[in-house]
């Protein structure tokens, strides 16, 4: 066998993984999204989360140097 062969073979599987995962991480989300207009409620991400949390403690902040 070739290292052509095998290089050939990696990329396609690589190529292959990725494609899965991202159809994965669609199908999620888009469950998710049927999730909050059908029930009316709302999902939130951890990244979602920690930005409010970060606006929360920036608003309620009087002294900023205070830290």
């Amino acid at each position: 066998m070739d290292f052509d062969f095998f290089f050939k073979l990696i990329i396609t599987c690589s190529f292959f993984g990725i494609s899965i995962c991202l159809c994965i991480k669609w199908i999620v989300e888009s469950y998710l999204d049927y999730i909050q207009v059908k029930t009316g409620i709302q999902v939130m991400t951890h990244t979602q989360i920690k930005d409010l949390e970060n606006l929360i403690k920036k608003e309620n902040d009087d002294d900023p140097f205070a830290h």
